[in-house]
């Protein structure tokens, strides 16, 4: 392992390489003093500084800032190695241009413990391999994907012992079922050219289709608001939908396919909470900086999400993500609908306090989902744990916001904002808290 560390303090650049040669005793630490280069002789410092796995990079390095000096490289951040800014500043502010320019994680200089260090530098390695191993990975994906498109539908493609199960559904070959919920079952299909038109673009899509026996009023007026709710929002964070179609049997929704999973994935389990957050603080501002512009495109369209959950938030690939299924999302001024019996439909989980009470919602009843996840994100641990979901629901009505860490105390007032339980008290809009953490 290489480690290059810019910073103008001696004793910080002494302490850093200490900590690092505990931690991997056969790394190599470069510590430098020296200026970065102008910024017109980037190209001269992405080629050395390749030779490295990790940088520590001054946020005042000698009087240029290495903010400045990262949106210089901004174009080519890919080719530099993980880039860990340490500053003696504090600020939010800071910390988001970092990460929008493709810095791997910010530390504070003034409470910088072992742990941090270690931790980040660790992260930031792991994550780039990781990034390495899901480019290759989508690469054979693809290849399979190819060669199955090339293939009829048959009971192989599906399995056997579940054929009987598979809808037909006119103008789509169905390739494999990718999952099922209590109301549809989610199938990767091809669509298939029509007579005299060009072959549709793309070419693959998912298949929602809402089971039969579910086919009562209640269900059917859900599964066609989804497709108007969507087809009215234009943005790249939400999901594309290309057709709706009934059939004899069946209701279905052919929508944008979504190979780099969702965030409940990427979150882990219950089970795997234990292993602490799998996202650092960048990423997690990331995922809510797009998730927030998602949110302003279909609020601005007057429609309300009310299912905000990671399960809900899907990946095109590493970085970008979409918003999906909008089968409880309703326009301003619509009737709220309820499950058989009364019940509100629904995530305990991610609910706002109001929705758990059956009160009217508006936009920021998303926003305190929103704030739920976020907290998740940073931790790793659910904001309210319970196996009884009327438990959950009291803590989001009378409960307390765990505090954050105090390597994460900045962001405190973010996520008290978000998660107050009086939606004045909160952001007024989805736009109002993508402009707090981007200016």
């Amino acid at each position: 392992m290489r480690i290059l560390i810019v910073d103008a303090s001696p004793n910080l650049r002494d302490l850093c390489t200490a900590h690092i040669a505990l931690q991997w005793p056969g790394a190599t630490v470069d510590a430098r003093a020296q200026e970065l280069p102008p910024r017109t002789r980037a190209n001269d410092a992405i080629a050395d500084w390749q030779r490295y796995d990790a940088v520590l990079l001054d946020h005042r390095a000698d009087g240029q800032t290495g903010i400045a000096w990262l949106r210089a490289c901004k174009d080519r951040v890919d080719s530099l190695p993980p880039t860990i800014l340490l500053s003696d500043e504090r600020g939010e502010d800071i910390a988001v241009q970092a990460m929008k320019l493709g810095a791997a994680d910010f530390l504070g200089k003034d409470n910088l413990t072992p742990i941090r260090l270690v931790g980040a530098i660790n992260d930031a390695i792991l994550e780039r391999a990781r990034n390495h191993d899901r480019v290759l990975a989508r690469a054979r994906l693809a290849d399979r994907f190819n060669d199955t498109l090339t293939q009829q539908f048959d009971t192989e493609a599906i399995g056997s012992a579940a054929a009987a199960d598979v809808p037909k559904i006119n103008g789509y070959r169905l390739l494999r079922k990718i999952g099922s919920g209590g109301t549809s079952k989610v199938f990767l299909a091809e669509r298939l050219p029509r007579l005299g038109q060009a072959p549709p673009d793309p070419k693959q899509v998912v298949l929602k289709v809402l089971d039969a026996h579910l086919m009562n009023d209640s269900f059917i007026e859900r599964f066609i608001r989804e497709y108007r709710v969507i087809s009215v929002v234009q943005n790249e964070h939400v999901a594309r939908i290309f057709d709706q179609g009934i059939t004899d049997d069946h209701l279905y929704i052919a929508m944008e396919y979504f190979p780099g999973g969702d965030l409940r994935a990427r979150l882990g389990t219950r089970a795997e909470q234990v292993d602490g957050p799998r996202f650092t603080s960048m990423q997690t501002l990331k995922v809510v900086m797009q998730v927030a512009r998602a949110l302003d495109a279909i609020h601005t369209a007057g429609v309300i999400h009310r299912d905000l959950k990671p399960n809900n938030i899907m990946f095109r690939d590493d970085e970008q993500l979409a918003l999906v299924d909008f089968g409880l999302a309703k326009q301003v001024g619509e009737k709220t609908i309820t499950a058989t019996g009364g019940g509100l439909l629904g995530t305990p989980l991610y609910m706002s306090p109001e929705q758990c009470l059956g009160k009217p919602q508006d936009a920021r009843s998303d926003l305190y989902s929103l704030g739920v996840m976020l907290y998740e994100m940073f931790t790793g641990r659910r904001l309210f744990e319970s196996d009884n979901l009327t438990t959950i629901a009291f803590s989001h009505v009378h409960g307390e916001v765990p505090p954050l860490p105090p390597n994460l105390a900045g962001y405190q007032v973010l996520l008290d904002r978000l998660l107050a339980r009086n939606p004045d008290d909160r952001f007024q809009s989805a736009r109002e808290l993508f402009s707090y953490i981007a200016y």
